[in-house]
């Protein structure tokens, strides 16, 4: 599917102007092109990757005075991650939606779980 879009689009780029710009305003206008999709998935990974950290880091200093400010520092990263995945998923085909999910939405559920851990751990303590 990836290559037929990019070969679509290449066409698109090379085609007479006139049928360039409305094949290249249908593809923008359908969904995001490729190489902004990757870099859209390449920063919610990062998001991942930082929320994943604000929360180790906010364990290690359970019971100090750290620990509040480090907690915070984890909930706002996870609610950066998922509304960053979700406004991506809310933009794409069912078929792309399907791909995303299975290509990082396992890594997004791993980690909200977690917070959701850390949280009732708190409320047990």
């Amino acid at each position: 599917m990836l290559r037929q879009f990019v070969t679509l689009h290449t066409r698109a780029l090379f085609a007479p102007t006139q049928r360039r710009g409305s094949v290249v305003r249908l593809l923008h206008a359908s969904r995001p092109v490729a190489a902004d999709l990757n870099k859209e998935i390449e920063a919610i990974t990062d998001l991942a990757t930082t929320a994943k950290d604000e929360m180790d880091f906010a364990e290690e200093s359970r019971n100090s005075v750290y620990y509040n400010d480090d907690k915070m520092a984890a909930h706002d990263a996870v609610e950066e991650m998922t509304t960053a995945y979700n406004s991506l998923l809310a933009r794409l085909s069912a078929a792309d939606r399907n791909a995303i999910e299975s290509r990082i939405g396992m890594r997004i559920k791993e980690i909200q779980s977690a917070y959701e851990i850390m949280t009732l751990n708190d409320l047990e303590d």
